[in-house]
């Protein structure tokens, strides 16, 4: 589709762009060791690109930028991965080892790392609960009027809700109900016990031992919603205001309305490999100049998370690329440990 020599302006004119933010022109072009061409052949191969659609003219340079389909192109045949990336490395394994016991921590850390080292947002997505089972409920009262509920998984997780007891209630009436709840939601999915909990069968359940049972259903409620929090991490959420395509508080608005916990998963999507997204491509004509790179890791054979970085268009690639994969990489083992 392009010769070897339009695919070398091609990559140069996006690396250049993605480190000056600045539109190329031949002049610029004509100082690359690797670009020994003259002036006349680099805009011939130039206007090309530009009539193909990997190039824009702006309008206040004579100069040209990459278009999305420039990047695309760019990624899926050009980009190299940054070597130097690999004296960050060390960074990472350092998380993982500190916290191999603990993956939360591990994991948050990572993608704090991933942000700071990026310059960019970076998200962490975990498996969804739709294989997160419910193995125990039980309640320990800690004082005459205070107990906590416990909630186990078969993952391990264990989420805990503190509940007040009132003077007039015994209990042991309230123990009767963490009883029939343990037997209700036993080895249902997460997802399948929220649904259930919020039926009103559940809710008959309850109100036949407590009035109170307002309180017992919002802190099952509450901690559900916790062991999906434990599934999303979010970093570096205004790292790219220092970028130029931020420069307009419509663009800051637009993004920070983006990067709520449920639209970002639903950006983010499940993908089996690297993938690159663009604005354009999920509809979000507001925010076209930004672009979400993302990688899977391997939980087990039925669990993958996902890594992400959010961030401009023009991106480092070549950097956040190998990043991702090797944060990704070590993830992956921590979750098998």
């Amino acid at each position: 589709m392009i010769t070897s020599r339009q695919k070398l302006i091609l990559k140069a004119i996006v690396e250049y762009y993605v480190e000056y933010a600045q539109p190329v022109g031949s002049k610029i072009l004509t100082s690359m060791p690797y670009l020994d061409y003259s002036s006349a052949t680099l805009r011939y191969d130039m206007a090309r690109l530009e009539e193909i659609g990997f190039l824009e003219k702006t309008h206040t340079s004579s100069g040209r930028i990459p278009s999305e389909r420039g990047y695309r192109y760019y990624i899926n045949h050009l980009v190299t991965r940054d070597s130097d990336v690999v004296e960050d490395f060390p960074l990472v394994d350092e998380i993982i080892s500190k916290h191999r016991y603990s993956r939360t921590v591990a994991v948050e850390e990572a993608i704090n790392l991933l942000s700071n080292l990026t310059k960019y947002t970076a998200v962490a997505v975990g498996p969804k609960n739709s294989d997160v089972k419910i193995t125990k409920i039980d309640l320990i009262p800690t004082s005459i009027n205070e107990a906590v509920i416990l909630i186990v998984t078969n993952k391990g997780h264990v989420e805990h809700q503190y509940i007040n007891i009132p003077k007039d209630i015994d209990v042991n009436e309230v123990k009767k109900v963490i009883k029939t709840l343990d037997e209700l939601l036993n080895n249902r999915c997460l997802d399948e016990a929220e649904s259930l909990l919020k039926s009103q069968f559940a809710k008959e359940q309850i109100s036949k031992y407590v009035e109170y049972q307002t309180q017992i259903y919002n802190s099952f409620i509450h901690a559900f919603s916790k062991f999906a929090e434990d599934k999303f991490y979010l970093s570096g959420m205004t790292n790219v205001f220092n970028q130029p395509e931020f420069s307009d508080v419509d663009n800051i608005k637009n993004y920070v309305d983006m990067l709520n916990r449920s639209e970002l998963i639903r950006l983010i999507g499940e993908k089996d490999s690297l993938s690159v997204t663009f604005g354009s491509e999920i509809e979000l004509q507001l925010m076209e100049n930004f672009s979400i790179i993302s990688v899977p890791y391997t939980i087990s054979e039925n669990e993958k998370g996902t890594i992400a970085v959010v961030g401009p268009t023009r991106m480092e690639y070549s950097k956040v690329i190998p990043l991702l994969e090797y944060i990704a990489s070590n993830l992956g083992k921590l979750y098998r440990k």
